[in-house]
């Protein structure tokens, strides 16, 4: 029987469970995000990072490509604040602009004004994940891409924390409650491909790209 979605809140508001989050190692996993979506296609001049937590990922995008001008939003305070210092001590204060918005809607922003919408884990916080894909969609510049990563959920409790063990053995307690609250929070790859379907995309737009994540590369005609 395949494992139920279990929902996490929304928003990482609580400023411990924000600052573990940025001490997890994300290096690699923003390492090879930025190496699919630059092999995949054409990315700047300016990218939208949706859900972009402590900017780790923002700021691992921005370092491969000087002309990148990129908007990172985000609905925490506590994140926001944190993706400061983080953007501030790489330098890129001039490059990545932060915004504090609703990634499900962008109200007040004007559609088709990013080159591509990128996204990393925030599909897994949403009830609706439809909104947040929708919302990239009309952010995009005909030509340009949206490119979602995410997790996704295993099928058992026990996948579920094969999972956690493997990825963050060495993390502390808090890191690994974390992530395993996410994976049961997650979309199967089935479930996504229905939502993008739902969206106006084609369900080939979303693979598998690891033992525990999908990714979306879409462009827009």
């Amino acid at each position: 029987m395949t494992l139920a979605r279990t929902l996490e809140p929304e928003t990482m508001d609580a400023f411990d469970e924000a600052v573990a989050y940025l001490e997890m190692n994300h290096a690699e996993v923003n390492r090879v995000f930025a190496d699919d979506l630059f092999a995949g296609g054409p990315t700047g001049p300016r990218v939208i990072d949706l859900g972009c937590g402590p900017a780790t990922l923002a700021i691992e995008v921005a370092s491969r490509d000087e002309a990148l001008e990129v908007i990172a939003v985000d609905l925490s305070t506590e994140m926001l604040g944190l993706a400061k210092q983080e953007i501030d001590f790489a330098g890129m204060l001039d490059r990545i602009m932060l915004h504090q918005a609703d990634a499900k809607t962008m109200a007040g922003y004007e559609d088709a004004i990013a080159d591509t919408v990128i996204s990393n884990s925030l599909i897994h916080h949403l009830e609706q994940a439809a909104e947040a894909i929708k919302t990239s969609m009309r952010l995009t510049k005909p030509g340009g891409r949206v490119f979602i990563r995410d997790l996704m959920r295993p099928d058992s409790e026990s996948a579920v924390e094969s999972l956690v063990q493997l990825h963050a053995g060495e993390e502390t307690e808090i890191a690994q409650q974390l992530l395993r609250q996410s994976l049961h929070a997650a979309l199967t790859l089935e479930e996504i491909g229905q939502v993008i379907e739902q969206c106006g995309m084609s369900a080939a737009c979303v693979q598998a790209t690891s033992d525990r994540h999908w990714t979306i590369d879409w462009t827009r005609p």
